[in-house]
Parts: structure tokens; sequence; C-alpha cells
């Protein structure tokens, strides 16, 4: 029975933080979300996305990591040619 009381012990604690990190994680993008804002838009202006200020930061970000990789494919061609 001892075995039985650590496993559920440890799965109950692992269970709970689990929860508390994403608690923290949606805490922080609430209140950080102007900070994220200008990040992105600040990444978007820098690989050339256009209009970043109409699409919405998942959509942002989305924008960007494809901008990303065409640049990094680009400059792969580049270096092949």
């Amino acid at each position: 029975m001892n075995l039985e009381t650590t496993i559920l012990t440890a799965v109950v604690t692992l269970i709970v933080l689990a929860i508390v990190s994403v608690m923290m994680v949606i805490r922080y993008k609430r209140d950080h979300q102007a900070e994220i804002r200008q990040a992105l838009v600040a990444k978007a202006r820098r690989y050339g996305v256009a209009s970043p200020e109409d699409l919405s930061n998942q959509d942002l970000s989305i924008q960007i990591r494809e901008a990303r990789r065409q640049q990094k494919n680009k400059n792969n061609d580049l270096k092949t040619a």
C-alpha cells in the first residue's frame, strides 16, 4: 500500500503543477498583451510582413514564421548557387 500511496501522490502533484503552470501562462499573456503585440509587430516589420496591424497575434506569428522560413530558404539557395 505504501507504493500505491507514493504513486498517487506523485500523479496528483504532477496534475496540480500542470494546472498551475497553465494558469500562470494565461495570466502572463493577459497581463503583458501590449508588450507581446509590440514585439510581434517589430518582428513582422523586420521580416517584411505586410500590414501587421490588421492581423491577430496568432495570425501575425504564423506570418512571421513563414517569412522567416522563406528568408532562410532564400539564403540557403544563394549559398548553394
